[in-house]
């Protein structure tokens, strides 16, 4: 594994200054995110697909159905992009120009494999499910063979991977400070309410550590 995820296509050309290739803050953004958008050519066009993905030390793992035209192309030898992006602040300037977004995002190029082993598969499942529900695995019903042939499992290398974070306040022109408009931040978070409960439980079960207990990892805003 390169000590770098720099390559020629995670080069960042505008605003390099906000961008990273540290491999900590990458994994912190994608382990914080909850959905990736993935994108691929099909059939001589673009084709952007979102779903739920987990990350396997240094590979992210997306799965579908196996009639999705998306993870069909994206299994072939060809190039594909995935990006993660978390909004933490919609930042009001003097200016709509120079209004923008506190954000964390993270792009990743390269080649997408097919998962072919049915226990690999099943452990990758899991790792996508604990991934939205940490610990969820062990609790849930284990999923039977039928349903995971019935998944396709893609391993995409985080290889070629860049991370762009902005922070902070407007950055107005000079003379725009001395206008009478207000300007700041207004800070964006998710929220998770408290768990409801099934209506169609047939049984008094006691609600899942995990579950009573939801939040996601990483950088809280």
């Amino acid at each position: 594994m390169s000590a770098t995820f720099e390559t020629e296509r995670t080069r960042l050309r505008r605003l390099p200054e906000r961008g990273t290739f540290d491999r900590t803050t990458i994994n912190g953004i994608l382990d914080e995110a909850l959905m990736c958008h993935l994108a691929v050519i099909h059939d001589g066009g673009p084709v952007v697909m979102p779903m739920l993905f987990g990350r396997d030390g240094d590979d992210l793992i997306l799965h579908g159905s196996p009639a999705s035209r998306t993870l069909r192309a994206a299994a072939e030898p060809v190039d594909v992009c995935v990006n993660v992006t978390l909004v933490d602040g919609i930042v009001v300037a003097r200016s709509g120009f120079h209004s923008s977004m506190n954000y964390r995002s993270v792009t990743i190029f390269g080649q997408a494999h097919r998962v072919t082993d049915l226990e690999e598969k099943r452990r990758l499942l899991g790792v996508i499910v604990d991934h939205v529900l940490p610990g969820r695995n062990g609790t849930a019903r284990p999923m039977t063979a039928t349903e995971i042939k019935g998944t396709t499992v893609l391993r995409l290398p985080i290889q070629e991977a860049s991370a762009k974070v902005r922070t902070g306040w407007p950055h107005d022109d000079e003379e725009d400070y001395e206008l009478p408009i207000w300007a700041g931040v207004i800070p964006v978070s998710t929220q998770y309410a408290p768990p409801v409960a099934d209506p169609h439980l047939r049984f008094e079960v006691p609600m899942p550590a995990e579950i009573a207990a939801y939040e996601r990892p990483g950088e809280k805003t």
